[in-house]
């Protein structure tokens, strides 16, 4: 089973690919030493880091510490990506999300009912 680190140093070799660590490193704007300790699992990057190396993935920050911490893939189906981070919103953003969505169905039904006459 990989370890946070282990996935954290792989994933940044995908991201950089055939790229030197140098240039990779000048593309986040840190030093090459933190990219080979990144990559070597002696150090972690801070939230700032991370969130650019989301960016690069194409991925949230969140998305990506669940892949860190679980190992868990962020999902590419548009529903399942929905309904994950409405189980994360709180409380009044689930509600508004529901009134609009009974909102679109109802515009929906009368829209097809329309068609049926």
């Amino acid at each position: 089973m990989a370890t946070k680190a282990e996935r954290l140093a792989e994933l940044i070799k995908g991201l950089r690919g055939a790229t030197s660590q140098r240039r990779f490193s000048q593309q986040l704007g840190v030093s090459k030493s933190c990219v080979n300790f990144w990559e070597s699992g002696l150090a972690f990057p801070d939230t700032g880091n991370l969130e650019k190396l989301a960016a690069l993935k194409g991925w949230t920050l969140a998305e990506l510490q669940t892949y860190l911490v679980k190992g868990d893939l962020p999902s590419d189906d548009a529903l399942q990506q929905i309904i994950t981070k409405l189980r994360s919103l709180p409380t009044e953003a689930v509600a508004q999300v529901a009134s609009a969505a009974v909102e679109t169905l109802a515009s929906r039904s009368q829209s097809v009912q329309a068609v049926i006459k």
